[in-house]
């Protein structure tokens, strides 16, 4: 073993995974969605997490409205319930696997009584005006039944709690995570099992994890899904793919600094859904 190489080694054993105390990060979301040859829909979102480090592995989450940079008009009342929806989960109080993970939703009794006071106070107006939103505060309803396993499932909340392999002295520079279940957007309410690899880069004064990801398996039957919902519109056969790459940066403090991460999951060439997630520390 050479003098560069235990030099390497050394640094990344002292690596230890840390967080800035109400460190505040902005994420910002751009979708892109195509669908046969017609219109596309982009989407820009942003909002300010600010992360509050606790007792050993816990950690809260604070997190301010959703700003719209841009959007499809026509989707504007359903984001104005969205929102509201969100206000339910604006604080959260998670418990962190080893690996980063998150392994508890602490605070999911207060999440669900948040809920109905949102249903209570805000939500019976639209009900009122519309019956139906009705529709949708009950799907809603059964979302909020299983918070826990929802925002673990959410793919940008597995983008930042992302898996961290051991920098001990066993730490290797390449490898592979389990496998993680998220949620598929062409597929409403399927769920798609992905694999991920990771490398890592040591540079002067930061470090750096690049992330691939690809499809291993996925729930409920594609083909006969998109033979039911898309096969008429679209015309050409189920070509279904996932893709995943991102890039983690850590400064000096071994600190969170930047995540670029995109995701592509199409149906065919036709019909695709490209987001990327920006998340950026700012304090």
């Amino acid at each position: 073993m050479n003098q560069s190489e235990v030099k390497e080694i050394q640094d990344f054993n002292d690596f230890k995974y840390a967080w800035y105390r109400n460190g505040k990060y902005s994420v910002n979301v751009k979708s892109y969605l195509t669908l046969g040859n017609g219109k596309a829909n982009e989407t820009e979102t942003e909002e300010i997490w600010e992360i509050i480090p606790g007792e050993y592995k816990h950690i809260e989450i604070l997190i301010s409205d959703k700003k719209y940079i841009h959007f499809d008009a026509q989707m504007k009342p359903f984001y104005e319930i969205l929102d509201q929806v969100n206000k339910a989960t604006e604080n959260l109080s998670l418990l962190l696997n080893e690996d980063k993970t998150i392994g508890k939703v602490e605070n999911e009794e207060a999440i669900i009584e948040k809920w109905e006071e949102i249903k209570r106070k805000e939500l019976r107006f639209l009900q009122l005006v519309k019956e139906s939103y009705n529709e949708i505060i009950t799907i809603y309803d059964q979302e909020f039944l299983r918070i826990e396993s929802n925002i673990k499932a959410n793919l940008l909340y597995q983008i930042f709690f992302f898996p961290f392999p051991n920098t001990g002295a066993n730490f290797q520079k390449e490898g592979g995570f389990k496998e993680r279940e998220t949620l598929s957007t062409l597929f409403p309410g399927e769920k798609i099992t992905y694999d991920t690899s990771y490398q890592f880069e040591e540079q002067k004064d930061k470090f750096q994890m690049n992330v691939k990801g690809k499809l291993k398996s996925h729930s409920g039957d594609f083909e006969e899904i998109y033979a039911q919902n898309y096969q008429k519109a679209l015309n050409i056969p189920l070509e279904y793919d996932l893709m995943m790459e991102g890039e983690y940066v850590f400064n000096i403090d071994s600190v969170l600094s930047e995540i670029i991460f995109h995701v592509k999951e199409k149906l065919n060439d036709k019909m695709l859904y490209v987001c990327r997630y920006h998340i950026q520390l700012l304090t």
